[in-house]
């Protein structure tokens, strides 16, 4: 059967049909997307067809534009990598996913809003600034983006939208101001304070048991972290056999972290 390929939507047009826009976009939101990436994880824990992706998100057919136009959009997103028939999660999609820090899912999806070439550009374009009105945006992604006039309207829903299921509208507390959220310092949970400590002491004590600067928790090797990651979603099944396999992977890597003293105890 001959591959199916996702095309871009915004780009679809032949010579001499509709026009197309300038800035490459999807036609479904980040959360949508979300999804796409879950769905992907249910069915084959991390790589599936597209013909289950298709029926876990109920469309009816692989060759449906509305499966396709979703597609393209986790993929746009970078939470999907396509391979002929095959759909895999990426990086970004676990992290998403399957949070190991409390910053994983933040930092994801920051990242995600800002791999969508419109998205990215508009938020360059802002810095921080407060947006101009509904009209002064729609102006904006016709004069300067070039999206076409009849998809102005719903890029603009999808690139707000995006933006506040990605966090840029925390910090102003409505949809006024473009501002990345603030990722802060990854920690599995916080650490109680001892009677004494200083705001001062307790910087100094977090230094000297973190791992270095490479995102892991404090006093979390990096390598743990990443073992952690491979943990499926909590209540799926999960055979004695590949069970054994991480236990056993996880025994080997608590041993090079902490080896056994040498010698006389």
């Amino acid at each position: 059967m001959a591959e199916l390929k996702t095309v871009d939507p915004s780009r679809k047009a032949k010579r001499g049909s509709a026009p197309k826009s300038g800035t490459t976009y999807p036609y479904f939101d980040l959360n949508d997307s979300v999804e796409v990436a879950r769905a992907v994880h249910d069915q084959g824990g991390g790589t599936c067809s597209r013909d289950h992706l298709a029926a876990a998100l109920n469309y009816s057919t692989t060759r449906s534009g509305a499966f396709l136009s979703r597609i393209y959009a986790a993929k746009t997103f970078g939470l999907i990598e396509l391979h002929g028939d095959t759909v895999s999660l990426t990086e970004r999609a676990h992290r998403i996913l399957h949070p190991v820090m409390d910053t994983d899912e933040i930092a994801g999806r920051a990242e995600a809003f800002l791999a969508v070439p419109l998205f990215a550009q508009a938020f360059e374009h802002f810095k921080g600034g407060t947006l101009p009105a509904t009209v002064g945006m729609e102006n904006l992604l016709k004069t300067r983006f070039e999206i076409v006039p009849d998809r102005i309207k719903p890029a603009l829903r999808v690139m707000l939208d995006s933006a506040e299921q990605a966090g840029f509208f925390r910090a102003s507390g409505d949809r006024t101001r473009m501002i990345m959220p603030n990722i802060g310092t990854p920690t599995t949970r916080p650490q109680n304070r001892q009677p004494g400590d200083t705001t001062e002491g307790q910087q100094e004590k977090q230094k000297t048991t973190t791992g270095g600067g490479d995102g892991s928790p404090p006093g979390v090797h990096p390598a743990i972290v990443a073992i952690l990651r491979e943990l499926p979603r909590p209540g799926t099944e999960w055979q004695t056999a590949k069970k054994d396999r991480f236990m056993t992977g996880f025994r080997g890597i608590l041993d090079i972290v902490y080896p056994e003293p040498e010698g006389p105890s």
